[in-house]
């Protein structure tokens, strides 16, 4: 694991919060102390260079990341030099520009500046905190920082607590909102923000520097195609090195399918399944298409398990366990490649991921999507697209009175005369809200554990986070992300041969535009549901690179274990109820759906904080009885 982190003001840095962002001994240590700052970073070698770098005399720069280039539209210059250069190019910038400099930079990346004359630390995010850093402050004199939120409990004067509100947003919808966390006194650094800190009274002033705003202009589809089409192979072409070795996580789709046709070097396409799936077959035609390697990373049927035991600690509380997709396969991603590279967040960015769009009901049939946006025109309405899908009250929940999650999630959002703030977070506007809220910050997404987990074993990029693509698509309009396809129309361009390959989604080639597009998805969707005689080995395997996790839990026995083992802490916990645990369980193998909070809680009863705030209750709670609770019937898989 890479990361970094810090005690400001009185005391030392435990080595259990050292500790927690360590991965293994490959990885570069640094470490750093004076009479008001101590801080711990574990980088990867590739990129860490010698840190701290030094600008003047009294300027301090350490850089957990990946610092790209410089400046924006016709002045932008990519960074030149080897992998490890980032802190010394923010050093010579720090020089011309002071601390002005953090606004134009580029990459994924978190910042700490230390002014050694003026005794001010400044911590920096990226635009989207891809590299998120959270703080509490748990006595007057002492300020903690770590990449890891779940580590700053293991420091002597933080009490482990859970804040209930945003803990019942996570077990919902796992994620949440904003710069907010679970954990009681911990808060996420904003976004895209220099947040500078005076050493001797520890106050603390925050700057925004960028924040997402959709300013679209009026121009035809061709002229943002085009321009997208040259962006990206244009950051592939500055991203690459002929001294190193990349790795593709490749799936049957468009996206990641761009990033192989773009790429100007050979790569290692990773594609992770449990089996030969019409996904998987479709991956390797791609990269065997482009004479690239392809290699099946083919989990066991232990391989959710083993990730339930190692993937929450490193959680963040975004996403679920199972998230952390390819964490199992750490060893033989690192032993091949020098970098990896992934598709994500194209489908938030161009394909208008965080719009809720219009359906039509076809009865027994399913739901058609319909290309078109359904208007967000209050807060109200913004909160109820958000809960649709909850299951309330969670059944094994009992630590809010009388709140609804539309309730908490409202509370937590206000306008004012310059936009619009949700849970700590400001927006120019309601439409911002709605268009990046959902990955603005990149903790708020839905399955930041992913791209999380991906930081922690090579050093990575996704190239639709480039700051050139972000202000592209700032001035598309709306339209086009719902009624055309930059993807597919770029991969075309770049690679025909990859466009001649069915998507494994829709079963059609990537060359079509749009109409033929989306009713081939849909006839084919029909197809594959309701008519195809399409067998799969095992009730919880499909087509998809991903278990089915609904018939995963029926199937497997970890739900049954994990319940089990950590019956005291339900029991024990005063917001848990054990037996609605079991029962929510048991409605489960009975028929009903209750993946989603069933995942959440096993994420949550996994995590190293859940232990942490057991252990600080368990001598207040000692009244409840764990056997007299019944487990569910004979139906429950037994390992």
């Amino acid at each position: 694991m890479v990361g970094l982190c810090s005690v400001i003001g009185a005391g030392s840095l435990p080595d259990a919060m050292a500790n927690a962002i360590g991965w293994d001994d490959a990885e570069a240590s640094i470490t750093y102390r004076d009479d008001r700052f101590e801080l711990r970073a574990s980088l990867h070698t590739l990129l860490a260079g010698e840190q701290p770098a030094v600008a003047g005399e009294d300027v301090l720069i350490w850089v957990w990341g990946d610092v790209y280039g410089y400046g924006s539209e016709g002045n932008y210059a990519p960074r030149n030099g080897p992998p490890d250069g980032s802190a010394a190019f923010c050093a010579r910038l720090y020089e011309l520009f002071g601390m002005r400099f953090v606004e134009g930079l580029n990459g994924n990346f978190a910042l700490v500046v230390y002014d050694q004359a003026t005794k001010e630390l400044s911590l920096v995010t990226d635009r989207f905190a891809t590299r998120p850093l959270y703080y509490a402050r748990p006595t007057e004199e002492t300020l903690l920082v770590s990449s890891q939120s779940q580590s700053l409990v293991s420091h002597p004067d933080l009490d482990p607590e859970f804040e209930l509100p945003y803990l019942y947003e996570y077990l919902e919808l796992r994620r949440v909102f904003g710069v907010e966390t679970p954990i009681k006194g911990v808060r996420q650094l904003p976004p895209g923000s220099i947040v500078s800190i005076d050493l001797d009274d520890l106050e603390m002033t925050t700057e925004t520097y960028w924040s997402p705003s959709h300013d679209p202009i009026d121009k035809p589809f061709s002229y943002f195609r085009d321009r997208f089409t040259e962006t990206i192979q244009q950051v592939f072409e500055e991203w690459t090195d002929d001294d190193l070795s990349y790795g593709l996580l490749l799936s049957g789709g468009s996206d990641s399918r761009l990033a192989l046709g773009a790429i100007d070097q050979p790569v290692t396409a990773f594609h992770n399944a449990d089996w030969m799936s019409r996904e998987a077959k479709t991956a390797k035609r791609s990269a065997q298409a482009t004479g690239n390697t392809f290699e099946l990373l083919e989990r066991d049927p232990e391989y959710d398990a083993q990730l339930l035991d190692c993937a929450p600690p490193l959680s963040n509380f975004s996403g679920w366990f199972d998230q952390a997709y390819f964490l199992g396969f750490h060893e033989e991603i690192a032993e091949e490649v020098d970098v990896l590279v992934s598709g994500l967040y194209a489908d938030m960015l161009l394909g208008g991921g965080p719009l809720e769009t219009r359906t039509l009901s076809l009865n027994s049939l399913g739901n058609l999507t319909l290309p078109i946006a359904q208007s967000i025109d209050s807060i109200d309405e913004y909160v109820s697209a958000q809960v649709n899908e909850a299951v309330e009250p969670l059944p094994y929940f009992s630590g809010i009175d009388d709140q609804s999650l539309s309730s908490i999630i409202r509370s937590n959002i206000h306008a004012d005369d310059e936009g619009v703030v949700s849970h700590g977070v400001r927006y120019d506007s309601l439409r911002d809200l709605a268009l990046y809220g959902s990955f603005y910050p990149i903790g708020a997404d839905t399955d930041a554990i992913f791209s999380e987990s991906l930081a922690h074993m090579r050093p990575y990029r996704t190239p639709f986070l480039d700051n050139r693509i972000v202000d592209l698509q700032q001035r598309i309009p709306v339209k086009y992300f719902l009624r055309r396809n930059f993807v597919n129309e770029a991969i075309t361009e770049i690679e025909p041969t990859l466009a001649e390959i069915p998507h494994a989604h829709t079963g059609v080639p990537v060359k079509y535009h749009f109409p033929i597009d989306y009713l081939g998805k849909n006839i084919h969707g029909f197809w594959w549901k309701h008519i195809a005689d399409d067998d799969v080995p095992e009730p919880h395997l499909d087509h998809t690179p991903w278990p089915n996790r609904t018939e995963l839990i029926r199937t497997q026995s970890f739900t049954t274990e994990t319940l089990r083992t950590h019956e005291s802490t339900l029991a024990a916990l005063p917001f848990l109820d054990l037996e609605g645990a079991w029962e929510c369980y048991q409605d489960h193998l009975d028929g009903a759906d209750n993946t989603p909070i069933l995942y959440s809680l096993l994420t949550l009863l996994k995590t190293n904080v859940t232990d942490a705030v057991y252990t600080a209750n368990d001598d207040t709670n000692t009244d409840a009885n764990p056997d007299s609770v019944i487990e569910p019937s004979s139906t429950t898989p037994e390992g």
